[in-house]
Parts: C-alpha cells; sequence; structure tokens
C-alpha cells in the first residue's frame, strides 16, 4: 500500500490516487478513489453526491446577483435618478463547490445580469463520473438482458465507520430491489476489500423452501428475501482481500460462477493495530491469519482463479467495451434460458374443503370432503364412486 492509504502514490490506484485516465463514461471500471486514500461510497452513495453536486449547481444559477442601486438621499431632490451602480467588488474565487459572482463589466450576456459559476474539484468531477459509469453498466445490463438481470457494483467490503466507506448499505441498496430478478451480476472488480464476505454470502445463500400467502395477493418466501436466481461474479487482477474471499466463497458453496481473470492473491489478514509507523512516514503490518479449506491453504499468492476466464484488453476497455460484463450476461442468459421460471414464486395450490358438517364428525369423520362422500356412501344418499374414497 503507497502513500496515503491506498495502492500507489497519492492513495489511489496508479500515480496521482485515481484509476489511469481515458474516456471516464467508457472505461469499464470507474476512477473514483476519494481524496487521502479512502474509497468512495458506492453507488447508491455516490448517485447521492452527483445529486447534491447538480443541486448545488442550480443553486448556484439561480442565485441573486448583486443589490440594485437605491436612490441617494439628498435633501431637497426627490424623483431623480439613480447614479450608476458600482461594479461588484466581488472577484472570482478556484474554491471547489462554492457559487462565486463573475463581475459584469458591461451590458447583460446573453439576457442574464449576473453569471453564477460553481467550479467542481477534481474528486467532484469523478464522482460524477463515476456515477455515470455505473449506470451506464447498470442500463446496459438491464438493455441485454430485457430486465431479467440485475447489476451490483462494489469497490470495497467495509463496514460503516469513520473513513471507510459504507459497503453494508451499498449493497442493500442494489440487492432487495433485485431479490425476484432471474440472475445477478456481482462486479467486484477493483474491489480492495474488508471484512463482510460472510454477510453477503449468508444471504446469498438463503433457500426458498417454503411459501406463504394470504387469500389475495402473490405468496412470498418464508425465508426472508430469498434470492431463486441465478449469480455470477466477476473479478479482476485487482479483486483482492475479502473481496478474493467472496469470489472464493462463491464457488466452494455453489453459489454461481466466477468470471474475469485471476485475482490478486493476497488473504492473509492482521488483526488487532498492527499498522506501526515509521519515522519516514511509511509502515508495516504483522501478518495475523490466513485462510485455508480442506487440506490446502487459500487464495494467498495464487488468488481466486475464475470458472471462466476473460479478458478486458485495455484498447478495447478504453473504447468502451467490457468483455467481463458481456460474458457474464451471455452467461446468465444461457443458465435462465435451462431454467426459466425457477426465480418465480410458484402458484399457490388449490385450496381445500375445510369445511364444517356436524352429521360427518357425529359418525366419526374428521369433516373432510373424504369422510363426508363416505358417510353418503354409507347411507346411500347420493352416488359416489366406492373406490375413489377407498382410495
Amino acid at each position: 500500500y503507497g502513500q496515503g492509504g491506498g495502492y500507489g502514490q497519492g492513495g489511489g490506484y496508479g500515480q496521482g490516487g485515481g484509476y489511469p485516465y481515458g474516456a471516464p463514461h467508457q472505461q469499464s471500471v470507474p476512477q473514483w478513489m476519494t481524496p487521502h486514500g479512502h474509497h468512495g461510497r458506492g453507488l447508491p452513495s455516490v448517485e447521492r453526491k452527483a445529486t447534491e453536486l447538480r443541486r448545488m449547481g442550480a443553486l448556484g444559477a439561480a442565485a441573486k446577483g448583486a443589490p440594485k442601486p437605491s436612490l441617494p438621499s439628498r435633501p431637497g431632490i426627490s424623483g431623480g435618478k439613480a447614479p450608476p451602480a458600482a461594479p461588484p467588488t466581488l472577484k472570482p474565487k478556484r474554491d471547489a463547490g462554492n457559487a462565486t459572482e463573475v463581475p459584469k463589466k458591461d451590458k447583460k450576456v446573453g439576457g442574464v445580469q449576473n453569471v453564477v459559476v460553481t467550479p467542481l474539484s477534481h474528486w467532484e468531477c469523478s464522482t460524477l463520473r463515476a456515477a455515470d459509469a455505473l449506470n451506464a453498466r447498470k442500463n446496459h445490463v438491464t438493455s441485454r438482458s430485457n430486465g431479467d438481470i440485475s447489476y451490483i457494483y462494489l469497490e470495497d467490503m467495509e463496514q460503516m465507520g469513520e473513513g471507510s466507506s459504507n459497503s453494508f448499505d451499498d449493497f442493500a441498496a442494489q440487492f432487495y430491489p433485485a431479490i425476484r430478478k432471474a440472475g445477478l451480476i456481482i462486479d467486484v472488480r477493483r474491489n480492495s476489500g474488508g471484512n463482510i464476505d460472510t454477510w453477503i454470502l449468508e444471504r446469498l445463500r438463503r433457500v426458498a423452501w417454503m411459501f406463504n400467502t394470504e387469500r389475495s395477493g402473490p405468496g412470498d418466501t418464508t425465508m426472508q428475501y430469498a434470492f431463486m436466481g441465478k449469480v455470477a461474479v466477476l473479478v479482476d487482477e485487482m479483486t483482492s482481500s475479502d473481496a478474493e474471499i467472496f469470489a472464493a466463497g462463491i464457488q466452494r458453496l455453489g453459489l454461481g460462477k466466477v468470471i474475469g481473470m485471476r485475482s490478486w492473491g493476497g488473504a492473509v489478514g492482521y488483526s488487532s493495530n498492527p499498522e506501526l509507523a515509521l519515522v519516514d512516514g511509511s509502515g508495516f503490518t504483522i501478518p495475523s491469519f490466513g485462510p485455508y479449506a480442506g487440506d490446502r491453504w487459500m487464495i494467498e499468492q495464487q488468488g481466486v482463479v475464475p470458472d471462466i476466464v476473460v479478458e478486458n484488453p485495455p484498447v478495447a476497455s478504453f473504447n468502451g467495451h467490457d468483455a467481463q460484463l458481456d460474458a457474464a450476461i451471455d452467461h446468465l442468459l444461457e443458465e435462465i434460458a435451462q431454467v426459466k421460471g425457477d426465480e418465480v414464486i410458484p402458484a399457490k395450490p388449490k385450496y381445500p374443503d375445510w369445511s364444517f358438517d356436524r352429521e360427518v364428525c357425529k359418525s366419526g369423520g374428521d369433516g373432510s370432503k373424504r369422510s363426508r362422500d363416505a358417510r353418503a356412501l354409507v347411507m346411500g344418499t347420493t352416488k359416489v364412486d366406492a373406490e375413489e374414497v377407498v382410495a
């Protein structure tokens, strides 16, 4: 981990703390590292930030200009014209996010009395581009699958807390609205890890084994929010730490297929407070524990090998192509076609006849239709198929 708390100098992937640049709206992975090496806030949080930034811009555009000059107070003079107003003394600023009035030297420009500029910082621009990139991928998945597949992106596996993102909320906000989709793509590419893999795996492992329903309306699973569709997970060379454990869990638990490139290969963790600082500003950590399954160690220095290997060439990615995402869509569409309807809550069975019959109960029956038919057969009050009653 480089200076600033992230991969590479400046706290982000690559020099300067951000993802490698290109056409941001075309990149398969967004460039959205926050200052000082902390990650952003996931799709819902980024969208909220983007909305707030646009709202700030709208407020700036509607901001009032300098106050109109008033008539001077002169004894014995009334109804005179106001002297020319002095030009505003407010000078343009370069503070990101602050609405700044630009002095008007001459007449109105385009019919607008005052021009208000709201500059955005590099990070704010990256946040807006990241939100657009995420929405573009979600729309691509929805369009190609005709709405049958949903897309979830997690940039890390962090819990709530100071200085970390809120991946609990990020996953929940994207997962639960898609609970009845036929397929689900979970993208953990460039995910720097954390420790919520078990929380996500537990939700994906829920099994819909029984259903409840009322007289009207559809039924639902008794194991609440059990996902019944197909799952695919996207990984790449920078999927690391807890994101790798999550992908390995998907494979070993048989929850779905992992698609992409072999992951980073680092799952030995540390506990307590082992980040020890040195006098030159650097630091080191002490490895404390490592994962294993069966008779072999997991992940460390080998990564997670995907079930379906797909590479995203740099030039193609720069030009807006995402072969890994398209491969996940193709895979899920093929699986869904084979078991179409498995994600749908099954129809309720025919309601039984549990009505009460006093005479049947008096004769020892349990009140069911079979008991009533048996009594009718014995009494000869109606024509009943004896073989059917015996059966």
